[in-house]
């Protein structure tokens, strides 16, 4: 068991321990004494209802509620509270100097002091960056109250404290005239900081304009926001910019960080290319673009306190899309996402060091007060170096693309050369055939003169002998009428096919002059500016294959007009139309979904016909096909097909609800070659001219009736064989 002495010890122990945690802490001062971080040696008392005055504070009700701080700097985070800091300052020696306590939080929204001496009020005053600076007693950007100390005197300090953002209460008490002097290192490295991040902005907003690219002005804007931000942060901004504008001085942190998504995330959009690399991707981008402006928006119409909370959370989301957009590049081997995401790195790990200072969850100190600077030069320098890698980058691919674009123009200057060779043999080869039938025209022609010679020496010599022979010689005289109408049959023929071949060569020069022509001007202007910027090369280049694309176009007309006469002489063949519709709508399966075509095959008449079948499928897919492009959007399009027999020949008829075609004004071109009578679908007009040709080739031919607005009907008539 434990003696009596030894429990009286006890007690005397544990009484002296309780009276020494009752007891209050005094901050005792001596001239020429500074004190930093006094949070563990002042008391503090949350209001979380905002209902306590001064009075309520100092009665014994309240003063028993003040708990000492467990940090030489307490923070607070972001809680909705009016804060009240107590703090006793005990003073037995003379003062020959003034003294102050320091606030070295800038951004406080409002801050009353009451000072006490022998429990009287000797001071108050109010404070804050709600009122203009040029109202401070003290022009310093953080928060100065000046101390009367007496000799044996104990002064009590009340502080009243409250803010929309965080509430961080570095307090200092020094020497006044230490408070100047001690900042000028300091404020030489804000100097510093602050030259550099303008000496960036102007170098990039002349390379801006010099360079005329976009990304150097989204970079600008990111430097701006961070230097709006920053001093807004640091009270440099308040104090020498605007300082008659306390709304402004606390709304514009909310701007810039707005600023700064925005012009960070547009940046990082059109640097790393995202429409080009991944358009899903880019769609982040345009997100958090988009809650940028909203956040600039905010920081004009909405609660400071709303708007700044949503702005700080919004910043580290929009760091950690940053960072994962870069990796996520860097991953696709896109060259600059390396150093992007480095510079994104650095600013990110600056930006979750300051938010969770800010929310209380980090201590404040050297690091986490000036990591933000850290982290906007260390971005701002590999941002810089990332554009200038990828502008020599570009550079690099713009000589290869030069050298691409002149193997280019080799080879399609030889394409058009073969092209032009292959065309030549095949008109010489026409030619050729052409005057091989005309001489043997000719000499048909010699032999029925010939022949007619005699036949009239023939009937002389009949009449004169037997005029019985009348009626055989009548009969011989229809058949040389006969070969006589066919012969200048014939002869009609070889006149049109000549003026047809004068069309074509006609047609063929006119067709090409064009093509060439514009190809022969962008070789020029290649020639006389070859130090043209990549985007200019790359529109002449387009321009180019655009060309050279409509060249072999109309090439590829121009054989299938030749080739017409090769397919007439395949022999004949009995048909299956409805497998004929079949295949057409095979070949045509994608543009009947789109536009709904409902197609009607009327067969009763007959469903076979004797003819060349390469002809009939062409004649289905033009007329079906053009049924459809020229549809009327006021109505389901409908086509339908019906056979007719008559005595000497066969119809075919293709009809459609369509837009029509004004017969009055095109009637004579309307089968012409390069014809287009509706220019708001694509084309070329050589549909119906094929028809035509194809249908005279068979001896046979086509008719049109149309009306516009109600549709067009085309009528084949073929000769029965």
């Amino acid at each position: 068991m434990i003696s009596k002495g030894w429990k009286f010890l006890f007690a005397i122990i544990f009484f002296l321990n309780i009276s020494e945690s009752f007891a209050e802490k005094t901050i005792s001062i001596k001239p020429n004494q500074s004190f930093e971080g006094l949070g563990k040696q002042i008391q503090f008392l949350e209001d979380p209802e905002h209902h306590l005055s001064f009075q309520d504070i100092i009665s014994p009700k309240y003063q028993s509620l003040f708990e000492y701080g467990k940090q030489e700097i307490p923070t607070y985070g972001l809680k909705d509270i009016t804060l009240w800091v107590k703090i006793k300052i005990d003073h037995p020696d003379k003062f020959e100097m003034p003294y102050i306590l320091e606030i070295a939080y800038p951004t406080f929204d409002s801050l009353n002091y009451y000072i006490l001496q022998e429990a009287k009020i000797v001071e108050e005053g109010f404070m804050g960056d709600r009122i203009k600076f040029s109202k401070r007693e003290i022009r310093h950007k953080n928060f100065i109250i000046p101390l009367n100390l007496n000799k044996g005197n104990t002064t009590t300090l009340y502080l009243k404290i409250k803010n929309k953002g965080s509430i961080i209460l570095p307090i200092n008490i020094k020497p006044k005239e230490q408070l100047f002097s001690e900042d000028i290192s300091e404020e030489i490295a804000y100097g510093i900081f602050y030259g550099i991040m303008m000496v960036m902005l102007l170098y990039n907003l002349f390379l801006a304009f010099s360079a005329r690219s976009i990304n150097y002005l989204y970079y600008v804007g990111i430097i701006t926001g961070n230097i709006l931000t920053l001093s807004a942060l640091n009270g440099h901004a308040f104090m020498y910019l605007w300082y008659e504008l306390p709304w402004w001085a606390n709304h514009v942190i909310v701007f810039g960080i707005g600023l700064w998504i925005l012009s960070g995330n547009q940046f990082a959009s059109s640097f790393l290319e995202t429409k080009k690399y991944s358009p899903r991707y880019h769609w982040v981008f345009k997100i958090m673009r988009t809650v940028g402006i909203l956040i600039i928006i905010l920081a004009f119409i909405a609660d400071y306190a709303i708007s700044l909370k949503i702005a700080n959370y919004t910043l580290v989301i929009n760091c950690l899309v940053l960072l994962f957009s870069g990796i996520y590049f860097w991953t696709k081997k896109i060259k600059v996402a390396s150093i992007f995401t480095l510079a994104w790195t650095a600013y990110l790990i600056g930006v979750l060091l300051y938010t969770l200072r800010n929310l209380g969850f980090l201590p404040v100190n050297a690091i986490t007060t000036h990591v933000l600077e850290i982290g906007a030069i260390t971005e701002v320098i590999l941002l810089s170096v990332s554009l200038g890698y990828k502008y020599r980058l570009l550079e690099v691919d713009k000589k290869e693309a030069q050298e691409n674009a002149m193997d280019l123009m080799a080879q399609s200057q030889k394409l058009v050369q073969q092209q032009n060779e292959e065309l030549e043999k095949q008109v010489s080869l026409r030619t050729a055939e052409l005057e091989q039938k005309q001489e043997e025209i000719l000499t048909q022609n010699e032999e029925l003169n010939s022949k007619n010679e005699r036949l009239v020496e023939a009937q002389q010599i009949i009449e004169a002998q037997n005029e019985k022979l009348k009626e055989y010689t009548d009969d011989l005289e229809a058949q040389v009428a006969k070969r006589t109408t066919d012969l200048e049959s014939t002869n009609t023929e070889l006149a049109q096919n000549v003026q047809k071949l004068e069309q074509y060569a006609f047609m063929t020069a006119h067709n090409l002059r064009a093509p060439v022509a514009r190809l022969l001007g962008l070789t020029h202007l290649l020639e006389i500016s070859p130090d043209t910027e990549k985007s200019d090369w790359l529109n002449i280049i387009s321009k180019i294959k655009e060309e050279g694309d409509s060249l072999d176009a109309v090439i590829k007309d121009l054989n299938a007009i030749l080739d017409l006469r090769k397919e007439a002489e395949k022999d004949k063949e009995w048909i299956n139309l409805s497998q004929t519709l079949a295949q057409t709508k095979r070949i045509l399966k994608n543009s009947i979904e789109l536009s709904e075509a409902e197609i009607e095959f009327e067969n009763s008449a007959f469903n076979e016909i004797k003819c060349n079948p390469t002809y009939i499928d062409s004649i289905f897919y033009n007329l079906i096909s053009n049924a459809i492009k020229y549809r009327s959007d006021k109505r389901r399009l409908k086509i339908k097909i019906t056979t007719k027999s008559h005595e000497d020949y066969k119809t075919i008829i293709f009809s459609d609800n369509g837009v029509g075609i004004d017969l009055e004004k095109n009637k004579d071109k309307i089968f012409g070659m390069y014809k287009r009578f509706h220019t708001h679908v694509e084309g070329k007009g050589l549909g119906l001219y094929l028809v035509k040709s194809q249908m005279e080739i068979l001896g046979g031919e086509i008719k049109v009736e149309s009306e516009l607005d109600k549709g067009t009907t085309f009528t084949l008539i073929f000769p029965l064989a």
